[in-house]
């Protein structure tokens, strides 16, 4: 039977949610199932975490806890874009002084940045340097972060996922333009595409032709 390890919590963590820092109320074990501890690259291990990053990802066979925290933050990203996609599409200011009326848009004005900036946190959240028995736990990520509009996607896809979804962008386009681009013109490779949603496979070359035309290319 294999022996899972608590990770030491810092005194100012000790009720929070190592994923998201959130308020923790349950204990994660991992691995889920003690089999999957032959493919790990760590020792076998508990964490505290919340109700919502404790169960929203169904999968399992992860080869460390910092893979399955990735697997987290796709999915939280995934099940809040439309909160995520306010900070892509306003700022601070423009909610402030946008001139929406009715009690309802009055109630979006008040609560929408706030809501953004929540899950924001949570996206980012790194949680605290794990050790166990003393020793820290050090286990390189096989993704590379990206950040766009102040939040840290887990990798390039999943910040092309989440615009293509938040500006209704057609997708094979938008990661055609973007590999000419390179990620640096994250920004520009939408604004260029936004003009072009919802394409035919016809027209969608000739729209890239025009678009590399128009950027000089």
């Amino acid at each position: 039977m294999a022996t899972f390890y608590a990770v030491e919590i810092p005194f100012n963590y000790r009720h929070t949610c190592w994923f998201c820092g959130e308020p923790s109320d349950k204990k994660v074990k991992f691995p889920a199932y003690e089999y999957e501890t032959n493919i790990l690259d760590h020792l076998p291990l508990t964490l505290p975490s919340c109700k919502e990053c404790s169960s929203i990802v169904k999968r399992s066979a992860f080869t460390s806890i910092y893979h399955y925290r990735d697997a987290i933050k796709k999915a939280l990203t995934k099940k809040h874009q439309k909160v995520l996609s306010i900070g892509s599409n306003w700022t601070k200011k423009e909610l402030e002084e946008s001139e929406l009326e009715g009690s309802a848009f009055e109630g979006f004005k008040r609560s929408a940045w706030p809501m953004f900036e929540l899950m924001q946190g949570r996206i980012n959240y790194q949680g605290w340097p794990l050790v166990i028995n003393n020793e820290l736990l050090v286990i390189d990520s096989e993704n590379d972060s990206f950040e766009f509009d102040g939040v840290i996607y887990v990798s390039l896809d999943d910040a092309v996922s989440h615009v293509v979804k938040t500006f209704f962008l057609d997708e094979a386009l938008f990661t055609r333009v973007l590999s000419v681009l390179g990620k640096n013109k994250f920004s520009q490779a939408i604004r260029l595409c936004r003009l072009y949603p919802n394409l035919t496979a016809s027209s969608r070359e000739e729209v890239f032709l025009q678009i590399l035309d128009s950027i000089g290319l």
